[in-house]
């Protein structure tokens, strides 16, 4: 299959987070995406692609910025909003970060002026579409966009990291840990700690 280089990214939202204990979640969060980000320039992927909702997505393209500006300056971050008032009623606590790695960005994807129904469902497959790799931040507790995504990425064999930072149900997938270790995911105890790739294109760390 041709390679574009391209890996697109997608995480828990806000909402579903603690808001007492954001910061936490911003630190940890950002330490497992940016391990990643850093598994996929070292892979050659160079393109990165964020769907910018509240929560881990911000954060990840935050990361992005930050690895662009001070180390690998050819990466590029490429932010895919599902309409142009997607941050309208938003709180100024995320609304100027938002905004802020809007304007840093390298291209913004934004395909409607307003919200419609299906329209997250368009932008996730949008981000995927000639994506070489999905980097999914999921705690496993619920149905939505990140595992009808994560479904659609494994339907077109292209490599998916589930990141499981939250405490959830057992997986029905391995977990590899960064050393390359198998277990089992009820073995996994540390919230903090899960890291599981799936598909047929599944990663492995030596």
């Amino acid at each position: 299959m041709y390679k574009t280089n391209i890996c697109s990214l997608i995480g828990i939202q806000a909402h579903r987070l603690d808001p007492d204990n954001l910061g936490f979640h911003r630190r940890m969060m950002g330490k497992l995406i940016e391990r990643e980000l850093r598994h996929a320039i070292c892979d050659g992927l160079s393109i990165f692609r964020v769907g910018m909702h509240m929560g881990a997505d911000i954060w990840a393209a935050q990361r992005i910025i930050r690895l662009r500006d001070a180390l690998v300056p050819h990466i590029r971050l490429h932010c895919y909003l599902p309409c142009e008032t997607q941050a309208n009623t938003w709180p100024d606590i995320w609304r100027e970060p938002y905004f802020d790695v809007l304007a840093q960005a390298d291209w913004v994807f934004c395909p409607q002026s307003h919200y419609s129904r299906g329209c997250i469902r368009r932008q996730k497959q949008s981000m995927l579409m000639g994506a070489d790799r999905l980097i999914a931040v999921h705690d496993n507790l619920a149905e939505g966009s990140i595992s009808q995504a994560v479904r659609y990425a494994e339907a077109r064999e292209i490599e998916t990291i589930v990141l499981r930072p939250l405490e959830g149900p057992d997986a029905p997938f391995d977990l590899r840990t960064e050393q390359g270790r198998h277990q089992s995911s009820s073995q996994v105890s540390s919230t903090y700690s899960g890291r599981f790739s799936t598909g047929k294109s599944a990663i492995k760390r030596a």
